[in-house]
């Protein structure tokens, strides 16, 4: 994971504005895109206890601490919705590398984060020190993963060449790679006391892995999770990358998929698509897995760091955008997620330019802004600029209209009414 020169001043930074920002705040002078819709070309955002207390056009009131984001414009703090924080043995990272990483999500402007699969320990302690202040970071969610069946025996298998092991590079829900022998079944009190594990535990929601096989039980068990779940007030997010797969996941009334289905073509299954669309269940992009990333020598790179594969997951990264388009244009809440470990700035150009091939700029604030408030089930407090919510803000020094990588220009970020990155001594 590759961390910026930038990231290191911030850090230095970030506990004098941590003691110095006050929590009543005046943004002035800027182009305002709120999230809902509304676009202020000049306006101000008065931030007071924490929270945003108005949001108006034309000249601001005068007094108390200001930022004068004259020729920037105004968005609310990104939200990734699907993304993998620790790297190797959680101990050393969180020991070596956690202050350096958190540091680096608000330098590319994420306020809200949500694991979706990180060591259980780890990640629990890394929201913790969060919380506490001990470490100036993002807000982050996360998940506990919950199976769907028991295990079947497998093959001892050759190492790959490089040692490059993602599952994603043959992914199984890819034919011929599909299973066709159902697994063992778990059983139902077993995997509710699974749920009300996860909850002791204080994971914020639950993430499962939907690979359906001919009469398995993967759907009836996911239907025990998610009725357990909700009974507790989590959230399931299920991971399905082929089409049947969304499928059976949405059969089973899970709350969120956590990736765009790129295995499969939906402008050809009218039944499959109306089945998902009807279902109402907000989906998570993390397109960019399936595209190259370029390094500084322009070798097209996978998301573990090795040669990108071909030509699989490069298929999928045509099929994953027209699943998107085809989804939107029915109405479904598509949302912004990673589910990668690059650096978050890195990430954010490679989404982008994924997303790019088929939402417009104004489709991308969006997808970034209430869609992913919505698929985290936090609407309510971030995603959008209006009067009530929580203070998370990001200042950019362009409009992302004109040019939507202009959301990588990161100037300012405000959580909770303090700014916590300010990089217009920079400009």
């Amino acid at each position: 994971m590759r961390i910026t020169s930038q990231v290191t001043a911030v850090c230095v930074a970030l506990a004098f504005a941590l003691a110095a920002s006050a929590q009543n705040l005046l943004i002035t002078n800027a182009r305002i895109l709120d999230g809902t819709g509304t676009d202020i070309e000049t306006g101000y955002v008065l931030i007071k206890g924490g929270r945003i207390a108005a949001v108006r056009s034309g000249a601001a009131p005068v007094g108390g601490p200001a930022i004068d984001a004259r020729g920037m414009t105004v968005m609310a703090g990104f939200i990734d919705a699907h993304r993998h924080l620790i790297r190797g043995d959680s101990t050393a990272w969180l020991k070596d590398h956690a202050r350096e990483s958190m540091a680096s999500y608000l330098d590319a402007g994420f306020t809200t984060v949500f694991s979706m699969g990180d060591d259980p320990k780890g990640i629990l302690e890394l929201r913790r020190r969060l919380n506490s202040g001990e470490i100036p970071g993002p807000t982050l969610y996360a998940a506990s993963i919950i199976p769907l069946s028991m295990p079947l025996p497998r093959p001892a298998a050759a190492q790959p060449p490089g040692g490059f092991t993602d599952p994603a590079r043959n992914d199984p829900a890819r034919p011929p790679n599909r299973p066709t022998t159902a697994p063992p079944a778990i059983p139902d009190d077993a995997v509710r006391a699974m749920v009300r594990t996860a909850k002791g535990q204080g994971f914020d929601a639950l993430k499962t892995f939907m690979l359906a096989t001919p009469g398995g039980p993967e759907g009836h068990t996911l239907s025990v999770i998610v009725d357990e779940a909700h009974k507790l007030d989590l959230r399931v997010f299920t991971h399905a990358t082929a089409v049947e797969d969304a499928l059976a996941a949405v059969n089973a009334h899970v709350d969120v998929l956590a990736h765009t289905p790129h295995i499969g073509r939906l402008e050809e299954d009218e039944s499959a698509r109306q089945t998902l669309l009807n279902a109402h269940v907000p989906m998570v992009s993390t397109l960019a897995v399936f595209i190259p990333h370029f390094d500084a020598q322009n070798h097209p790179l996978f998301r573990d760091g090795g040669p990108f594969p071909m030509p699989g997951p490069l298929a999928s990264g045509g099929q994953g955008p027209v699943n998107a388009r085809i989804l939107w244009e029915g109405g479904m809440t598509y949302a912004y997620g990673t589910d990668t470990q690059w650096d978050p700035k890195d990430s954010l150009s490679d989404e982008l330019r994924a997303l790019s091939a088929v939402f417009s700029p104004r489709d991308i604030v969006r997808i970034m802004g209430p869609n992913a408030a919505a698929a985290i089930g936090r609407s309510a407090d971030v995603g959008t600029i209006e009067t009530g919510k929580t203070a998370d803000l990001v200042i950019l020094a362009g409009n992302p209209l004109d040019d939507v990588f202009n959301l990588t220009r990161v100037a300012v970020v405000v959580k909770h009414g303090k700014v916590l990155v300010d990089h217009r001594s920079r400009r």
